[in-house]
């Protein structure tokens, strides 16, 4: 897969996995093509497909009679038998070509020995052609040496657990010093994997796969499977006697974050790694990935599986593990930032198949969207439902409908509607003009800005500011409104440092409604100082022309716009005497409110993605770790009171100035 070796090739979710010639397989130990043997079941197109092998006519009479004469000659063996096992191995090994429907069609090794050894809870597995690709991915990454492995997310019941158990068996029995670890939500989680998808079929295996191993707890191991000869008194049998001991071994252990550490793991299988809560995931892979890893190569590898659960349950942090996966994006050592690469399989391609293990892609495509069609009347279930049967990897990390304070559905399709639109804002920087501050302020692009503009104003439109006295007054405030929520030095309770947030807010122009009442303008950022964030507020304010509601808990900007004679930037709520908005539960939920409104009217508005996901996981008893829906949420605030001023149309202007209600 990983190497070229003169075959065909065929790109599976952005790796190049090459294919032997027909007929022919790879021996990557020699490093040579040898022959093989086309399984065919039948000479007819129609019948060909795959067909589970098992042990040749007669194998246990043969073998019993093999092994009593090898009592007395211990280096005797059966040619035919030997000649079996040979081609057992070797296509265990190496892979193995079969017709399928008049195709020839190429499956790994690991995927031969699943399908035709590996017992699972309904049998042994059936061909299917998802299956083959995975496989092809999980043995392209096996043999890259700048990967570590490979995360899979896929549906519910899609046989992942025990395609993660025979890769953790496979290479520990059948090399020597190899160990293999298990994780998975909880310790228990993790020996039901070890039992079920590693124990149980290893006891069915044939016993030319079923290497010597340690006895002494028992037949059935429950804590860990050991290639060791059982240390016991009395005669063992001559087939563990002439087996050899390959002193390797699996095993597992809790979810913990250093559960491993200080390990050495050729396979660790991380098992349901989206829904784990005991620990963060992405932490234990950073202790993880350097159990298989010695100076800078990779000696191990790892296969992370998942079905994603609620952010709130795993699934973040588990996120985050998955956007550091993105084979497209490597650093300078041809590696991604976790090591691993990232496979995804829609729901649509593992629910029908024909007799040749073919999706049916079409009939399942109606199937789910029927069900989806059928849910449109509750939008939080449609939201959930598509989580569980996604057609897209942002599907899979849609936030659970019945989970999200808003509507989920609505916000979850604009989300995916930015994920595929281009230009959807330009990144840049304000700056004072020239350089002199107080001036005139001009917007300039910059990749890594710290802006992002929907719209740029034109010269006529911008800086829209008057002087009265030595105060700086908005003259634009009845077309755009500036939400403000400013960050302090403390350490959020998930030790994350906040950011200041800003949105424009372009107000409703009855003669431009489709030109109206959206957010124009995000800033999400920490700079150095806060200082520097009060200019860019300053700076923002000033370009646009409006006000800004800013949270006033923190006072710090409040002194920094009256020291620049821009107070009259910053709004005062009707009614209240104080500069801003406090940030209590009350006005919290006034903001909420206001979203739960905006969003169920004019949710295809919304651009940012920052604010979208946000918005999806907000938690209104916690409202610290979401700074861009807070401020917002001000600026969704701060509209409501044009409604207020327009019916204190006969309000004497000098009143207006004392408040700092300026409107001109």
């Amino acid at each position: 897969m990983y190497k070229d070796v003169g075959g065909t090739s065929e790109v599976i979710q952005g790796l190049q996995c090459h294919i032997p010639p027909v007929g022919k397989v790879y021996d990557y130990m020699r490093d040579q093509l040898i022959d093989s043997r086309i399984i065919q079941r039948s000479p007819k197109k129609s019948e060909q497909r795959w067909e589970r092998q098992g042990l040749i006519d007669g194998y246990a009479a043969m073998r019993a009679e093999e092994l009593r004469l090898q009592r007395n000659n211990p280096e005797y063996f059966d040619p035919e038998l030997e000649l079996y096992r040979q081609e057992q191995w070797e296509r265990r090994l190496f892979g193995v070509w079969f017709m399928n429907n008049g195709t020839p069609t190429y499956i790994t090794g690991l995927h031969w020995f699943y399908l035709n050894w590996w017992s699972i809870d309904i049998g042994y597995p059936s061909y299917r052609e998802p299956d083959r690709e995975f496989f092809y991915f999980l043995e392209y990454v096996t043999h890259d040496p700048d990967s570590l492995g490979m995360i899979e997310v896929t549906k519910r019941r899609f046989g992942k657990t025990y395609r993660a158990g025979v890769y953790a068996f496979d290479l520990p029995s059948r090399s020597k010093n190899k160990v293999a670890g298990i994780q998975s939500k909880t310790r228990e989680d993790a020996k039901k994997v070890f039992s079920k998808a590693v124990i149980a079929p290893f006891k069915k295996l044939p016993d030319f796969f079923r290497p010597v191993y340690d006895e002494s707890k028992g037949i059935t191991p429950t804590s860990e499977l050991r290639f060791y000869k059982t240390t016991k008194k009395g005669s063992r049998s001559l087939e563990d006697i002439l087996k050899p001991e390959l002193e390797s071994e699996i095993n597992y252990r809790a979810a913990d974050q250093f559960a491993y550490d200080g390990s050495k793991l050729h396979r660790y299988i991380g098992d349901e790694v989206g829904k784990t809560i005991e620990v963060d995931v992405f932490e234990r892979h950073l202790v993880n990935r350097f159990t298989s890893e010695n100076d800078g190569m990779f000696v191990g590898k790892h296969l992370l599986t998942t079905t994603v659960e609620e952010m709130e349950s795993g699934g973040a942090a588990f996120k985050k593990l998955w956007s550091d996966s993105d084979q497209s994006v490597r650093n300078a050592n041809n590696r991604t930032k976790s090591g691993l690469y990232r496979f995804f399989c829609p729901a649509y391609k593992t629910l029908y198949f024909d007799e040749f293990g073919m999706p049916d892609v079409e009939r399942a495509k109606e199937f789910f969207l029927n069900e989806r069609k059928a849910l449109e009347s509750d939008t939080r279930a449609l939201s959930s439902y598509i989580r569980k049967n996604p057609f897209t990897i942002e599907e899979a990390f849609r936030v659970d409908g019945d989970k999200c304070l808003f509507d989920a559905m609505k916000l979850n399709i604009q989300l995916d509607k930015t994920q595929w639109m281009d230009n959807l804002y330009t990144n840049g920087d304000l700056i004072w003009r020239n350089g002199v501050r107080d001036s005139a302020v001009d917007f300039v692009e910059n990749k890594d800005g710290r802006f992002k503009f929907r719209i740029v104003l034109d010269a006529a439109e911008a800086n829209l500011v008057r002087s009265s006295g030595n105060q700086k007054v908005p003259l634009n405030s009845t077309k755009y409104v500036i939400g403000v929520d400013p960050f302090d030095h403390n350490i959020t309770e998930d030790s994350r440092r906040s950011n200041g947030s800003i949105y424009v807010l372009r107000k409703y122009d009855s003669l431009r409604p489709d030109e109206s009442f959206d957010f124009v303008v995000e800033y999400v950022h920490r700079p150095p100082t806060a200082a520097m964030f009060y200019e860019d507020v300053l700076m923002c304010c000033h370009y646009f022309g409006c006000e800004a509601l800013i949270e006033n808990n923190k006072i710090g900007i409040t002194h920094y716009f009256n020291d620049r004679n821009a107070t009259a930037f910053l709004m005062t709520l009707p009614g209240s005497s104080n500069i801003g908005i406090a940030g209590t539960q009350k006005s919290h939920q006034q903001a909420a409110e206001l979203f739960e409104n905006y969003i169920h009217n004019h949710f295809d508005k919304i651009f940012f993605k920052e604010l979208i996901k946000e918005l999806l996981e907000f938690d209104i008893n916690n409202t610290t770790k979401f700074d861009a829906v807070m401020a917002a949420g001000y600026a969704l605030i701060a509209d409501t009171v044009k409604v207020h001023r327009q019916s204190q149309a006969t309000t004497e202007v000098s009143t207006l100035f004392r408040k700092r209600q300026i409107r001109i």
